[in-house]
């Protein structure tokens, strides 16, 4: 059979065999059981009956809309991981047939509005790493640390997190009636965890939905709330100079010299009976995190684009029937990147060099692409008020 790679844009033909036994294993591994009932109608009516009973949430000509009138259970794939042992799946799970989809995303809407999380931790993008970056001063001994937590939708404590939301909408005086309608949407979108895969229903014992609209906030509260509980105390024990946490990727700036980095990882395992985290430290001086390698020099922190070794360079090719916009998305994209990331000029050269191969190879002309370089006199590599004009014209 033919899937698609987890990352890289790319194919994969594999043994239909195979590709089911990775499945059935990412089922036993995450404690899934075989239900003989298809629960569709049940959960259809229990979101009718909360949606019907909300009667401060949503005006009652407008509650129709958020019911979806044909559901179907969730069906899962798999995405082929070719850069881990033994090629295991990326769970992939299309919620858009289930019960609530349409009620988990108002949820989510009314969840930001009345109980904001301070994401004080966080990072948008790798922009504003690279910004927090700058903005941090670099000594000669530090270290760079990555924990990635691992399985974390299917092992969140979902009655844990209705405390931590019901306690945040009272502590922001959202009223009692509005409160109560909100936490019985979220009891009827979690208790929502089932899927569909060859014709078996499977039901997760804990944890949220894949594919659900409100998963990725709903494991924010949880995420936000024992960094709130122990990250203070631990980045005094373990003198933890930064800390940042792209969704489940963490990364970590400490300084070796009075930092044991297996007991702080044991520490962070620790927190909390879910949380088990896959660690990796820097070689180097480098490590890899979301798209970008930060190299730790003496003095700065020189940012490079990182690229997986599964990655390959098919973009939309020049002599495609695509509209031009479509075409040129990818050109658009890599070009945008280099100029907004403050890219030292050795790693920006590369950058370019690596842009025009993948033109080249895509059918594109380099000489319809001016790029305009101005090198100042005095180049810092990690300093916003340093960095030099850059400009990419595509005609």
């Amino acid at each position: 059979m033919i899937s698609r790679a987890d990352k890289g844009n790319s194919l994969v033909i594999l043994p239909t065999a195979q590709y089911e036994f990775n499945i059935e294993d990412f089922i036993q591994t995450n404690n899934f059981q075989i239900s003989m009932i298809n629960h569709t109608k049940s959960f259809q009516s229990q979101v009718i009956k909360v949606i019907n009973n909300s009667k401060t949430l949503t005006p009652s000509d407008k509650k129709c809309k958020h019911m979806n009138m044909s559901p179907t259970a969730s069906s899962i794939k798999g995405l082929i991981k070719l850069n881990k042992p033994e090629h295991p799946i990326r769970p992939v799970v299309n919620w858009r047939g289930a019960p609530a989809y349409k009620l988990a995303h108002l949820f989510t809407q009314k969840i930001k509005q009345m109980a904001p999380l301070p994401n004080t931790y966080n990072l948008q993008n790798t922009r504003d790493l690279i910004k927090k970056l700058e903005d941090t001063p670099v000594l000669p001994h530090f270290a760079l640390d990555l924990l990635d937590i691992t399985n974390l939708y299917t092992n969140i404590p979902v009655k844990e997190i209705r405390e931590i939301i019901a306690k945040t909408l009272e502590k922001n005086q959202i009223e009692v009636e509005t409160r109560h309608g909100l936490l019985n949407w979220y009891d009827a979108i979690t208790k929502q965890n089932y899927i569909s895969n060859n014709g078996k229903i499977l039901i997760q014992q804990d944890g949220l939905a894949m594919g659900a609209p409100t998963s990725g906030k709903i494991a924010e509260f949880f995420l936000q709330s024992l960094e709130d509980t122990h990250l203070t105390h631990l980045s005094i024990k373990h003198k933890i100079a930064r800390y940042f946490r792209y969704v489940d990727d963490i990364l970590i700036i400490y300084d070796p010299n009075h930092t044991d980095v297996n007991n702080m990882r044991k520490d962070f395992n620790t927190t909390h009976p879910i949380m088990k985290c896959l660690a990796e430290t820097e070689f180097n001086k480098k490590i890899n995190y979301l798209d970008i390698t930060i190299h730790r020099s003496p003095t700065n922190w020189v940012i490079s684009i990182y690229r997986k070794p599964t990655f390959i360079d098919t973009i939309i090719s020049y002599s495609s029937n695509h509209p031009a916009q479509h075409t040129y998305a990818a050109i658009r994209f890599l070009y945008n990147r280099l100029n907004t990331y403050n890219l030292h000029k050795s790693e920006y050269k590369e950058e370019i060099n690596t842009i025009h191969d993948i033109m080249l190879n895509n059918g594109f002309l380099i000489h319809t692409h001016t790029h305009t370089h101005t090198t100042p006199t005095h180049r810092h590599p990690t300093t916003t008020s340093d960095r030099q004009t850059d400009s990419a014209t595509h005609k």
